[in-house]
């Protein structure tokens, strides 16, 4: 049990570096153990995210479905390029970059004012939850384009188009 928690340990370095732009998902071991364990613990995350207006069945839900979405264009664009065999490390970093931002974006999401019409939000969180988004994007490129040997220009469409799905799905239910 050690052997894979100091192995998911070494995973999140490499997330978080994956997120500074400095790794890919190439160096990340090929571990079910670490996927799971980033699953887990971004499972985990989805409890501060419970509030009046959400419960943890809407934020599981929401995660459950995310993971789903990143595992279909994880295995759709691997199967495109015949490179299946690195679906365990394309998604254990799809998970863990997921994971380490969400972590960043927690502290802002309650600086956000819980939906009060007097309360007005600040322009520097708005500005910061772009640049977060942005962010996530260009992370989310990366990973597409040295998982799936792609050019920048289609990694960015892909990323910007599994985000749109992502988003506009979730708003709709």
């Amino acid at each position: 049990m050690f052997y894979y928690l100091r192995q998911w340990f070494h995973c999140l370095k490499i997330y978080a570096l994956i997120c500074a732009f400095v790794s890919g998902p190439d160096r990340l071991p090929s571990s079910p153990h670490c996927i799971l364990l980033s699953v887990f613990t971004y499972f985990l995350m989805g409890f501060a995210l419970v509030n009046d207006q959400r419960d943890y069945m809407a934020v599981a839900s929401q995660i459950l479905f995310e993971l789903s979405l990143l595992a279909l264009v994880a295995f759709a664009g691997l199967k495109w390029k015949g490179l299946l065999f690195r679906f365990e490390q394309t998604y254990s970093a799809l998970i863990g970059i997921n994971l380490i931002i969400s972590a960043v974006t927690l502290p802002i999401f309650y600086l956000i004012p819980d939906g009060n019409p007097e309360t007005a939000i600040q322009n520097s969180l708005i500005y910061t939850t772009i640049a977060i988004v942005f962010w996530n994007l260009a992370v989310l490129s990366q990973i597409f384009k040295r998982a799936f040997e792609i050019n920048t220009v289609m990694s960015a469409m892909i990323a910007f188009n599994y985000f749109m799905l992502y988003q506009f799905t979730v708003i709709w239910f």
